[in-house]
């Protein structure tokens, strides 16, 4: 028989047995658990997971990772080894390197090679496999990253296709922000003899502007920073870095850069095509001044020739008739037709010296001149009302600048006349420094403009506004055309009083 001792012993026992399998119990279905959580995850994973051994052969694959390599089931592909998969064999090699020396990967960037063949390009997270304390082989999740490297390959593409266009670019680019420029390409810096685009990041965009065009360029260049507006498109000088200048054309335009506001412009050296601009504008003043010339030349010939001749002949009939005799009444009577012929003749002819120039411009002002044309023009056509308003001239303006508002005045009333048909015209003449202004309205058919301005149809009619534009442009004024069929025409134009 089994003594006390013995007994209690065993009991001792037995209940450390019973503990130990409740213990092993909890553990197997934790296990259990663990193991069906596991495949849970691993086969409802939206992303590719997998397992090797540490030769690279596929011990498993989910169905994600199927359906990412494009295999129907896992018998197609365990066994692969994981070299085959790489697109490029260096990557796997570059891959086990690198979990050699970590143990773990969070990131890594290859491309893989599906069952029909295709490359797709994929970003894997890895780490060796520990069982029991011991390293097995590795599993990792996979993803699809192929829209997203089409899309950073197609956006580098796209920056070195715009950053060769501006660099290469025969204009000048740039972008400044919060007044300060932050990218300017080659191309600015040469035109402005730099050495490299690096010397202006960070300066104020209109220390390159020439100070009498700075206040302009910097008013516009703040206002569009905030927000676009017109002009787009204008001129000034910049200066280079020895401190002469160049005359450019600027093009800008409101952008969002780095999230910010900013401006984006480019401009192009102008400076030749800038200087025939000015020999052209001078050589037009010289035609017009010298047309003007003739015209008063020839005026001056009519009247002193043809008016001495006339006036002399008018002598000459008044004596011949007054040494007629009282009975001789038909010959008085013929002499009396010739002398009114003559005075007709001089009238004629002084008109007709007004018109080709008129002494009254030069001899009272622009004003008096153009009162008395409208007089003349009034008479001739009654039914045509014109209203002549003037404001603010205290004393007459230059020669050419008189010249050319009377000549406007002129052409624009024979346009009224020919073309427009109109029955009322209004004619405003205003001194408001430093510009003097000159508009002309009326009610007449109008016509279609083309971008110019200028009527569309402009070799029947068109031409005189094209010779005027080039006065206006003579003197470095501007001009401004605003007609519409039946809806008449307004023309302003602006003369600089210096």
């Amino acid at each position: 028989m089994l003594n006390k001792n013995t007994v209690e012993l065993l009991q001792k026992k037995i209940r450390k047995l019973e503990i130990d399998i409740a213990l092993h119990k909890s553990v197997a279905k934790e296990l259990k658990e663990s193991e069906k959580r596991y495949t849970h995850i691993f086969e409802h994973s939206p992303v590719m997971v997998y397992r090797t051994d540490f030769s690279g052969k596929l011990l498993d694959i989910n169905k994600s990772g199927l359906d990412l390599l494009g295999y129907n089931s896992r018998d197609e592909i365990i066994g692969m080894e994981a070299n085959l998969i790489y697109a490029d064999p260096a990557d796997r090699v570059r891959f086990l390197r690198k979990i050699d020396k970590c143990g773990f990967i969070p990131e890594f960037e290859t491309r893989l090679r599906r069952k029909d063949g295709t490359i797709i390009d994929v970003q894997t997270s890895t780490a060796r496999r520990n069982i029991n304390g011991s390293m097995d082989g590795y599993e990792g999740f996979v993803i699809d990253i192929t829209g997203r490297k089409k899309a950073e390959r197609a956006l580098i593409e796209s920056e070195e296709k715009y950053r060769t266009v501006a660099e290469n670019s025969l204009a000048a680019i740039y972008i400044h922000q919060k007044t300060r420029f932050c990218y300017v390409n080659q191309r600015f810096a040469e035109l402005l003899g730099y050495d490299s685009p690096t010397e202006f990041i960070g300066k104020a965009f209109w220390g390159v502007v020439h100070p009498e065009d700075r206040p302009l360029v910097k008013e516009r260049g703040l206002r569009r920073t905030k927000k676009d507006f017109f002009p787009h498109q204008y001129l000034f000088r910049a200066l280079k870095k020895d401190g002469s200048s160049i005359w450019v054309e600027l093009r800008a335009a409101h952008a969002s850069y780095m999230g910010q506001p900013s401006v984006i412009g480019n401009f192009i050296d102008i400076t030749q095509s800038k200087r025939a601009e000015d020999e052209i504008r001078l050589l037009t003043h010289r035609l017009i001044e010298a047309a003007e010339k003739e015209r008063k030349n020839i005026a001056a010939d009519i009247h002193d020739e043809f008016g001495q001749a006339l006036t002399a002949l008018h002598f000459d009939l008044e004596a011949m008739q007054r040494s007629l005799s009282p009975e001789a009444g038909e010959q008085i009577n013929k002499f009396n037709n010739l002398i009114i012929n003559v005075e007709k003749l001089a009238d004629v002819v002084r008109k007709t010296t007004s018109y080709i120039r008129p002494d009254v411009l030069d001899h009272l002002g622009l004003i008096p001149a153009m009162e008395w044309y409208i007089k003349e023009f009034i008479q001739r056509h009654t039914d045509i009302k014109i209203k002549l308003e003037v404001t603010g001239f205290k004393k007459r303006l230059n020669p050419e600048t008189e010249t050319v508002l009377y000549r406007f005045c002129q052409e624009c009333l024979t346009n009224v006349r020919k073309h427009a048909k109109a029955t009322s015209v209004i004619i405003m003449l205003t001194n408001s420094y430093p510009w003097v202004i000159f508009i002309i309205k009326d009610n007449g058919s109008g016509f279609k403009q083309s971008d110019n301005g200028l009527p569309k149809n402009v070799n029947k009619q068109g031409i005189g506004l094209q010779s005027m534009k080039e006065r206006v442009a003579a003197l470095r004024g501007n001009i401004d055309i605003t007609s519409a069929p039946r809806k008449g025409t307004t023309i302003r134009i602006e003369l600089p009083l210096t």
